[in-house]
């Protein structure tokens, strides 16, 4: 009994010396619980391809030394892809450190909530200078605590809406609701925010009201290529937006899905543009978002070309460009293409591609490759429409020599330049696989060839991505 009493006794003055010990220096003196996710010395990231021990200290900010010395690495190129690595330094920071490429209408409040981070935790990862800086394209560093069940985006709020409203008409609780997204109340919340849940429920995942979708072919967007935007909306209205200030247009087949392709030029600097859309509904009212958004560099290379002195003069050039202008910019509402478009000659030797950057006669004129050159090597010089559409212009001009250009709608246009003759004339509607003419050597020609050339919006666009993916 005396034993018992001296155990109680000396048990409750271990318990006494904790809650003075816990008091004094506060929790955070005790080690992490052995439970926790990841070990304390920092959060863990996975090795992805292309990462070498270098890059990953570079992104986090921290030097590859210490993630050695973190990880028991003795030879720093010897990582391997799918590897785990603790990233030390990180204070406060847990979790599996992913990335992802933030889609548009992504923001730094929709990725605090749909994940479960810290908003403070997110900016310090990824560098930022102010909570507005997601760019749609950006590869963006987010700490995921994988006990924690993922959220997804199911609503975007409207104007005046109350999450009790919002309740009422998903069935999902008040309370859930303000619980998954961090909201202090029902009052807690601004038009245009992105409302995340745990469920399964489908719903509005874009960020303007009323709108199911947005997506983007290409994030980020790339020099030369094509952008292709596509908005799925029950929503009757008229949609209209603009990226680095060149206008957005749009059109349906069937008044629910709105497509817009816009030309990207292959010498646009590299960075952040921003990009509108607006719904603008029966009833005049109007819903705008902008974000920025990444573009990135297309890779091309470099090439030398000769030609004669005569086809290097720049008024010449801008004359011929002004010429066509007005072709290249008008917009026909109807699609007249229908799938990929098909190579427009039958052996397709190709022998300059697209965006390289051009040196003509050894400085006499520098540009870009505004299409892609198909060489002879058989003896069929047959040139065939690649996709239904009409003529446009066919005649001989004095760079491009005897060309012709189809108009396939919706502001898309294909191009054929140094012909030897064309058997089409403007006003004449073609089919895939229609004759058009025979390869040449007229205009500014180095040699026998076919320049091939896709013109969005007056834009030259690579027209490989034409032949090798589907439109829309």
């Amino acid at each position: 009994m005396r034993f018992l009493m001296e155990s109680n006794k000396n048990y409750l003055k271990y318990i006494a010396i904790v809650i003075l010990f816990v008091l004094f220096f506060g929790p955070s003196t005790f080690p992490a619980s052995a439970s926790g996710q990841y070990q304390e010395d920092g959060p863990v990231y996975i090795v992805q391809p292309g990462d070498t021990l270098n890059t990953i200290a570079l992104r986090f900010g921290v030097s590859s030394e210490d993630i050695q010395s973190a990880n028991g690495i003795t030879d720093p190129n010897a990582i391997n892809i799918n590897q785990q690595l603790i990233i030390p330094g990180l204070e406060g920071i847990t979790g599996l450190l992913t990335s992802e490429v933030l889609q548009y209408g992504t923001s730094l409040l929709g990725l605090s909530r749909q994940y479960g981070s810290k908003a403070a935790d997110l900016i310090y990862l990824n560098k930022l200078s102010s909570p507005s800086e997601t760019i749609a394209g950006q590869t963006f560093i987010i700490p995921i605590d994988e006990t924690k069940p993922t959220k997804s985006s199911a609503h975007t709020a409207a104007l005046r809406e109350t999450i009790l409203e919002y309740a009422i008409r998903t069935g999902i609780s008040q309370w859930e609701t303000l619980s998954n997204n961090q909201l202090s109340g029902s009052w807690d919340i601004l038009p245009g925010e992105e409302l995340f849940i745990t469920s399964e429920i489908s719903g509005n995942q874009s960020p303007i009201p009323n709108v199911s979708a947005i997506s983007f072919n290409n994030l980020p967007i790339i020099q030369g290529e094509t952008l292709e935007l596509e908005i799925i909306s029950s929503t009757p209205g008229q949609f209209s937006g603009t990226f680095n200030d060149k206008v957005l247009n749009f059109f349906t087949e069937d008044g629910e899905t709105y497509y817009s392709f816009l030309g990207i030029h292959a010498l646009e600097e590299p960075g952040a543009y921003p990009l509108k859309i607006m719904l603008t509904s029966e009833d005049g009212s109007a819903d705008v978002f902008e974000q920025l958004v990444l573009l990135e560099t297309g890779g091309y290379g470099n090439e030398w070309v000769n030609v004669p002195e005569d086809y290097l003069d720049e008024t010449v050039i801008q004359k011929e460009d002004e010429y066509l202008s007005p072709i290249l910019n008008q917009f026909t509402p109807e699609r007249y293409w229908d799938g990929r478009f098909q190579y427009p000659v039958n052996e397709p030797c190709i022998n300059s591609q697209f965006g390289q950057r051009r040196d003509y006669n050894n400085g006499g004129l520098f540009f870009y490759h505004t299409g892609m050159d198909f060489g002879v090597c058989t003896p069929n010089l047959n040139i065939y429409a690649p996709a239904a559409g009409k003529v446009v212009l066919a005649e001989e001009l004095t760079i491009k020599g005897k060309a012709i250009m189809i108009d396939h709608g919706w502001g898309v246009f294909s191009g054929y330049w140094h012909m030897s003759e064309f058997n089409v004339s403007v006003g004449d509607f073609v089919e895939s696989g229609d004759l058009l003419g025979q390869i040449g050597n007229t205009g500014r020609s180095a040699g026998p060839h076919l320049h091939f050339e896709i013109d969005i919006t007056g834009t030259p666009v690579n027209p490989m991505t034409w032949l090798s993916q589907e439109f829309p």
